[in-house]
């Protein structure tokens, strides 16, 4: 384990531990797809600061859920995409990788803290990012 700037950074999936995970998918697409909860949730002033860059350098940052937007209480995730003007995917439990490419979305970076929520286990992107869980 390595130790950044105050974060612990591990190339292992431990779904006991609430880490940050970044994924690379696809290297040419500007979408960066950024989890809430246990992620922005766990540090709205950082993600702020971090989608702001994205911004500035012609990326394209969003809210990625697993959450449906009839289900829990979205106010807090509602208003800081609307405040940051970036867009918010809800997918109902389905897999965010299969939910955003049904959309059309390739996306460059996923930011999450839960691995089995992108895609399923075995997947290529995983192997891709030398992944075993």
């Amino acid at each position: 384990m390595v130790h950044q700037g105050g974060y612990q950074l591990t190339p292992f999936y431990n779904e006991f531990s609430i880490d940050i995970y970044i994924l690379l998918d696809h290297p040419s697409s500007k979408y960066i797809a950024i989890d809430w909860d246990n992620t922005i949730s766990c540090n709205p002033a950082f993600y702020q600061s971090i989608i702001g860059a994205f911004l500035q350098e012609g990326f394209k940052p969003f809210i990625c859920t697993l959450r449906a937007p009839d289900k829990e209480s979205i106010e807090e995730m509602r208003s800081f995409h609307e405040y940051h003007n970036i867009e918010l995917h809800m997918t109902n439990g389905q897999s965010k990788k299969k939910h955003m490419e049904n959309l059309g979305i390739k996306v460059h970076l996923w930011i999450d803290d839960f691995y089995p929520g992108i895609a399923p286990c075995d997947s290529k992107i995983f192997r891709k990012n030398k992944i075993d869980y």
